[in-house]
């Protein structure tokens, strides 16, 4: 079962490769660029690259070897721990900041791409390679004046009047006051931060999230392209949010009429990588859904009751991304992905059915961790229970990191430089 699981896991991060898959999608023919079907001439153009994101290490590094000394500027924004030995030419910059949750570091590379951009003319052509995480590592605040108009608009579908009541509420437990703010100036960190893990703590959909950041943000909606003023933006687009809407991946940095946006990756193909793979190894294998959303411990429960149902020799598959709402102030350490195998596997010892859950966040990092979610079967909770662990109470408790970590299931793969959502993968043997 552990070659089955290591296969199958390993076939999907190779379908989504950032750097095959910016090769796979662009190709030069002498001084033209050839994307598609549509053709760019290079002549006397002012080539740029800027990459954010989880996978901007594969992606520029793909850039960089495609158009090797065309590119007169590069700009390389990664999570900490994401560049890893990557070497550019000295015409490139890296910076790294923090995710989930923006810092200094994400201020100081917000504003190292407002400059980057500043001096483009009509001759300037920007590849900008987005994948998620985007929206906090580079953040370029509007001012205050912005926020102050979303709180007090009248709610819409994207920004309902719950989400301006836990953003009105999160400040105010902050000791940040908006009607003592200068509305002119930009809105500070610490707001941005204490929005940021607010939202994610609240359970929000990643869309929900991405579109109250693209309203505070003077290069999300589309401010990059805005930025880059009479020059041209060619987004290469790797999607980690369920539909693929270029509005909500990275809060929609490149989300503009007057650039031209390129998928390169996404969930179903990492989905179909599995269901090959599984197919080839003698298994009846089929993707469910590549949009499973909603909260993880509901999710896991559906999951195992739907496996069982099916007779030995089947592969089910599930690409998507699930929410953990958290209670105020808690201390557990875990991610979506561990939270869903937890619930799974109380319930698969519910009905002692031979059966595998996996979990997996493709970019190698689930919530907060290192690791990128585990695996469980139907003795998972007995085997927990003789090293002195209680599950459900490590549930309630979102606590999932530490239970697996005893037993030794976690998946602690690194991070492995692309990012398309999650897999969720359930085995009869």
């Amino acid at each position: 079962m552990n070659d089955l699981i290591d296969r199958l896991i390993k076939s999907a991060l190779a379908a989504v490769n950032p750097f095959d898959s910016i090769q796979n999608h662009l190709r030069l023919d002498g001084e033209d660029l050839v994307i598609g079907d549509r053709v760019i001439n290079l002549t006397n153009k002012d080539i740029r690259c800027v990459a954010i994101g989880k996978a901007s290490v594969p992606m520029a590094r793909s850039i960089s070897a495609l158009f090797g000394s065309r590119i007169s500027q590069g700009l390389v924004i990664a999570k900490y721990a994401h560049l890893g030995d990557a070497i550019f030419p000295t015409n490139w910059e890296c910076i790294e900041s923090a995710h989930p949750v923006p810092d200094e570091c994400s201020l100081d590379a917000g504003d190292r791409v407002w400059e980057f951009l500043a001096d483009c003319t009509d001759r300037t052509l920007v590849l900008a390679c987005i994948s998620g995480g985007a929206s906090a590592l580079a953040i370029a605040p509007h001012n205050w004046s912005t926020l102050i108009e979303l709180l007090t608009n009248a709610p819409t579908v994207e920004i309902s009047q719950e989400t301006q009541q836990l953003i009105t509420t999160t400040l105010s437990k902050r000791s940040i006051d908006i009607k003592a703010v200068d509305p002119r100036s930009n809105i500070s960190l610490a707001a941005l931060q204490s929005i940021g893990m607010a939202l994610l703590a609240g359970g929000l959909s990643i869309e929900k999230i991405n579109t109250v950041r693209s309203r505070i943000d003077r290069l999300k909606g589309g401010g990059l392209v805005d930025r880059v003023g009479a020059g041209k933006v060619i987004g290469l687009i790797l999607s980690d949010v369920i539909g693929d809407p270029i509005a909500s991946i990275a809060a929609g940095l490149t989300n503009h009429p007057d650039a031209d946006n390129l998928l390169v990756g996404n969930n179903r193909q990492a989905c179909e990588a599995v269901a090959r793979t599984a197919r080839s190894m003698g298994y009846n294998s089929q993707i469910i859904t590549t949009e499973l959303d909603g909260e993880a411990r509901v999710r896991g429960v559906e999951i195992v009751r739907e496996i069982i149902t099916h007779p030995p020799n089947t592969v089910l598959i599930y690409g998507g991304e699930t929410t953990v709402n958290l209670p105020e102030n808690c201390l557990g350490k875990g991610g979506r992905n561990t939270e869903l195998g937890l619930a799974a596997a109380i319930e698969l010892a519910v009905h002692n059915v031979p059966a595998w859950v996996v979990t997996l966040a493709t970019d190698g990092t689930d919530g907060p961790t290192n690791a990128a979610g585990a695996t469980v079967n139907e003795t998972t909770i007995d085997r927990a229970l003789r090293l002195g662990w209680d599950a459900r109470s490590a549930l309630d408790r979102h606590d999932s990191y530490p239970f697996f970590q005893q037993l030794g299931d976690l998946h602690l793969i690194e991070p492995t430089g692309t990012n398309v959502a999650d897999i969720t993968i359930a085995i009869r043997p």
